[in-house]
């Protein structure tokens, strides 16, 4: 099964079929509520990393448990999408990228399964986690699904801008232009909020993992108007059908794969 997180502005999957919502319980919290269907022809799951009512912020998600509820159910693959502020002048807005890698700018978060607890990790069986892992990131957005994503995009004359470093700040306030020039000198392409723990969750539950970066907004200081969420959103309702193509493509393809 295919699965998609999808964060501000995107709250549901166009054309949906079958639609089933379930409460999945995790060993990190719940239940979290995981809707499931056919969509092109192929098992979907989603999961609104805001709730459906948007009503969740940024810091407070659970990012654990929806990972973890993913993996239960038999989610192999996700694709998320990451609202996000442009640090590079050269992604205007409605720019959809390909991420791949992060810097972290976020504390207080749970960052880890492998928190020293021994609970069973993300199968809601009876074995324990070992208490210290580390876990490579040297990939951590994972190259043979973002590649599926490139090939979906030339298959919808999408134009996707392949790679770029995605910085996780911990909102729910924007960044300062202070903050975005720090970003940039360290290498930031993009800039959000829920990026991590996500991806890093996502690769120690040994998931395959990408994410599509789409560009709302110039980030602080470097547009000529403050940040405004009904800009941001209002942005967001013209980018979704090219989004979703792009994303339906994805799954066909990576469905393709899977039976070859």
């Amino acid at each position: 099964m295919f699965g998609l997180i999808t964060g501000s502005g995107f709250t549901d999957v166009p054309d949906l079929a079958d639609r089933v919502v379930e409460a999945v319980d995790t060993p990190f919290g719940g239940p979290v509520r995981v809707t499931s269907g056919s969509w092109r022809g192929h098992d979907v799951c989603f999961i609104p990393r805001h709730g459906s009512d948007h009503s969740i912020p940024t810091h407070a998600i659970n990012y654990r448990a929806n990972i973890s509820a993913l993996r239960t159910i038999g989610v192999r693959s996700v694709l998320a999408t990451a609202v996000s502020g442009a640090i590079d002048p050269e992604l205007p807005p409605g720019s959809l990228v390909s991420i791949s890698d992060f810097l972290n700018f976020t504390s207080g978060r749970d960052v880890t399964f492998f928190d020293g607890s021994r609970r069973p990790i993300v199968l809601g069986g009876s074995d324990e986690a070992p208490p210290v892992v580390h876990t490579d990131m040297t990939n951590p957005y994972d190259p043979g699904l973002r590649s599926i994503l490139e090939r979906a995009a030339a298959a919808e004359s999408i134009d996707l801008v392949d790679g770029a470093v995605y910085c996780t700040a911990d909102g729910p306030r924007f960044e300062t232009p202070a903050e975005i020039r720090m970003m940039a000198m360290l290498g930031g392409d993009l800039v959000g909020m829920t990026g991590y723990p996500e991806v890093a969750l996502a690769v120690e539950a040994g998931l395959r993992y990408a994410s599509i970066g789409v560009v709302s907004n110039p980030a602080a200081g470097l547009g000529s108007e403050p940040l405004s969420v009904a800009d941001i959103l209002s942005l967001i309702d013209d980018v979704a059908e090219p989004l979703y193509r792009l994303i339906g493509r994805t799954v066909e393809l990576a469905a393709a794969g899977d039976e070859a």
